[in-house]
């Protein structure tokens, strides 16, 4: 009888030890689940009951002395879960407070297009941030109609990548900077919007944008100031200075450039010399026109004009083309003239130091008179 139960607890002894070699040598301990995951320590399985952490309410969690990193809780103060991490508490409610950034990278990535007058679809800009303190974020920038942003929280310092998504309807075409509502706010970064290009045949059988450069639209009527479009200095790159009240400058470029948004006024040229080259073609210098486009000869804006019986403004505007009367921009002191009256169209021809374009009226007329520093209306044409 001593014997039987000798060898009984010599069994138990044996299979304990067997168990706890086991268990040394998986270091994997599963509840409910015959084979945890060998990258657990601990894997629970169950299809009717959760995991619970610790209940305790956040004048207890706050009498822990010395929680190590990573310690979690559920909060029933706050109805959160928490965890810590050497900021301090956070939650997964949102209310950790704002974040400590340090630094800013604007450009990690960007995606999508964005065209003048569509509701921006598919469009974003991934930024990456550097955290010090962990917390939520609002995120945002608006230009041109356009808002990129993000809300969120950062869970752990070190560097995140944000996603910023855009929303909205650009107004215009062109590079619009984006600079961020954050602090430090010296991160911004730069979205090209293109020109919804629609294009009409004109009577010659030429390819003609259907409306004028800055416009978003075919003119409604001749007098439609909404779609009059831009005021091109002759020659210059779009860079500003042909917007309605864009700021004045006297002082003439050195170069192609003048590296500025600014109408440059009190002068026949607004370079300080003379670059006929310019605007030539589809690969022009500063040609202004979208890809594919460029700006008219005078001989291509008389054909035109001439097959479709152009005789005047109205009949400028009755034409497939819209023409409507933007009037002009004069060189002297960007102040405006003749709007709803007539119409000026540069064309790419140069005469001496001056440039022909077209003039429409009360009649229609070619003309070489014309001073590079005025600001007249552009209509690209296919090349």
């Amino acid at each position: 009888m001593g014997k039987r139960k000798m060898n009984k607890n010599m069994k138990n002894c044996i299979l304990s030890v067997t168990l706890l070699i086991s268990y040394s040598l998986f270091s994997q301990v599963g509840i409910g689940i015959p084979n945890p995951d060998a990258s657990a320590v601990l894997e629970l399985a169950s299809k009717q009951k959760g995991f619970l952490p610790p209940r305790l309410t956040t004048a207890e969690r706050d009498a822990i002395s010395n929680p190590a990193e990573g310690l979690t809780i559920f909060n029933t103060t706050k109805n959160c879960l928490e965890w810590y991490n050497p900021s301090g508490w956070y939650n997964a409610c949102g209310d950790n407070g704002v974040a400590t950034v340090t630094a800013y990278t604007c450009n990690t990535l960007e995606t999508g297009t964005m065209e003048a007058g569509t509701p921006v679809s598919g469009v974003s800009q991934t930024i990456t941030v550097t955290v010090s303190v962990p917390g939520s974020y609002d995120i945002s920038a608006t230009e041109n109609g356009v808002t990129f942003s993000a809300r969120g929280n950062f869970t752990s310092a070190g560097n995140h990548d944000i996603v910023l998504h855009a929303t909205g309807i650009p107004l215009v075409a062109g590079n619009h900077t984006f600079a961020l509502n954050t602090s430090p706010n010296s991160c911004s970064f730069s979205r090209i919007t293109d020109i919804k290009i629609i294009t009409v045949i004109g009577a010659g059988g030429r390819t003609w944008m259907a409306f004028n450069l800055g416009a978003t639209a075919p003119a409604t009527s001749m007098t439609d100031a909404a779609q009059y479009g831009d005021y091109y200095q002759w020659g210059r790159g779009t860079d500003g200075h042909e917007k309605m009240n864009s700021p004045r400058i006297s002082t003439q470029s050195q170069g192609d450039s003048p590296g500025h948004g600014n109408f440059i006024t009190n002068t026949s040229n607004w370079r300080s010399t003379t670059n006929v080259n310019l605007w030539q073609g589809i690969n022009g210098i500063n040609n202004p026109c979208p890809a594919g486009f460029r700006v008219p000869t005078i001989t291509e804006w008389n054909q035109e004009f001439s097959n479709s019986n152009i005789k005047d403004m109205p009949t400028a505007f009755s034409s497939v083309l819209k023409l409507p009367a933007a009037g002009y921009r004069a060189n002297n002191n960007a102040s405006y003239s003749n709007l709803g009256v007539e119409g000026r169209y540069w064309s790419s021809d140069t005469s001496g130091l001056r440039v022909n374009y077209k003039l429409l009226d009360t009649g229609q007329n070619s003309r070489s008179g014309a001073d590079q520093a005025n600001g007249m209306s552009v209509r690209c044409i296919k090349d």
